[in-house]
């Protein structure tokens, strides 16, 4: 019988690498985010998670939604906003398909390593699902408490926790993929070397990322399998920036440099505008909007991370999972590759 999925946030990174996999897998889905159009092959609605009436009013599409894959968020730097309006986005959309009589079997919301205090610089690793949480206000700390009482209204929950995803969007506000591919594209114009963005301790801890494939891949294995609970999700590897940035800066035919700290959002999304148009204009390349193409501040964040960010991935391997078999070096080379096959930056 064909299981019918709801991605929600599904015009970002994450919302769009399972909207493919579930699709490739042969369910039905429907797209939901404001946009006027969805990623997928299928159904698309326009809402706001903020505005329960304007998804009432998709009651009928609504209607045979047997599982939800949520991947929306609303960023505040006000940590108290952000979850509050997070668990109200969140809350919403699962009590109308609720009040709707959608037979939802199943609820998986992805969260990430901010669940256990990345934002806050330094956190117990390799992070672990059963780990303390931190001093709250945190939106997933309200995502999972929400969560627990859903099995007493027949509904399982399963919390996907990946870290760094690396995948295909455009005016996504965490988007490291399309990020590296407009700094190097930036570099290459300049004349400059593509020097790491952030400091030297940096450049030496360990991290890990994972591909939106992966994500849609553990998206698709806890609906099918049935997994609940919480479960960390990588690519399956680690890397230290100072043995990857080598690699990248030859994919760009440039020159590594060292280690030196700039402020990509004002560098590369307000003094870099005019450069990057020019360049698109001459390349002919798809986007013209340097905004649309990544935003500098999530760079600002992860190339400034000074203490080593890895979560342990022992507990979904050992309920299953096997896709978290790759090298991250070779996802962003790949992530580049795909870049100027869609137009997005020319080719080195």
């Amino acid at each position: 019988m064909v299981k019918h999925m709801l991605v929600a946030g599904a015009s970002g990174v994450t919302g769009r690498g399972t909207t493919e996999a579930m699709e490739a897998a042969g369910w039905d889905v429907t797209t939901l985010s404001r946009s006027d159009q969805g990623p997928g092959k299928g159904r698309h609605i326009s809402g706001d998670l903020l505005d329960k009436s304007s998804l009432k009013r998709h009651g009928s599409s609504l209607g045979k939604i047997s599982h939800v894959c949520y991947a929306a968020l609303k960023p505040n730097d006000d940590a108290a906003l952000e979850a509050d309006e997070n668990a109200a986005m969140f809350e919403n959309l699962v009590n109308t398909l609720i009040d709707v009589g959608a037979p939802l079997e199943r609820v998986i919301f992805l969260q990430g390593a901010k669940v256990y205090g990345a934002h806050l610089g330094v956190y117990k690793t390799p992070a672990r699902e059963d780990d303390s949480r931190h001093f709250p206000p945190n939106l997933y700390f309200r995502h999972e408490d929400f969560a627990k009482t859903l099995p007493e209204k027949g509904i399982r929950w399963t919390a996907l926790r990946p870290d760094i995803v690396l995948g295909h969007s455009l005016g996504s506000a965490m988007n490291l993929g399309n990020l590296i591919g407009l700094y190097g594209s930036l570099c290459r114009e300049m004349g400059v070397a593509f020097q790491f963005p952030g400091p030297a301790e940096a450049y030496e801890v360990l991290v890990n990322a994972c591909d939106a494939e992966v994500v849609g891949d553990a998206v698709r294995w806890a609906a099918e399998d049935g997994k609940d609970g919480a479960y960390n999700i990588t690519n399956g590897d680690q890397f230290r920036w100072k043995h990857l940035w080598p690699r990248l800066a030859e994919w760009f035919g440039l020159d590594a440099g060292e280690p030196q700290p700039i402020n990509l959002q004002t560098r590369l999304n307000q003094h870099a505008k005019t450069v990057w148009r020019n360049l698109a204009e001459r390349e002919k390349l798809a986007v013209a909007d340097i905004d649309q193409i990544a935003q500098g501040g999530f760079g600002d964040f992860i190339f400034n991370v000074e203490r080593d960010a890895v979560l342990d991935l022992t507990k979904a391997r050992q309920a299953g999972f096997q896709a978290m078999c790759r090298r991250t070096e070779e996802s962003l080379i790949q992530h580049l590759n795909s870049m100027v096959e869609r137009g997005l930056i020319p080719r080195p």
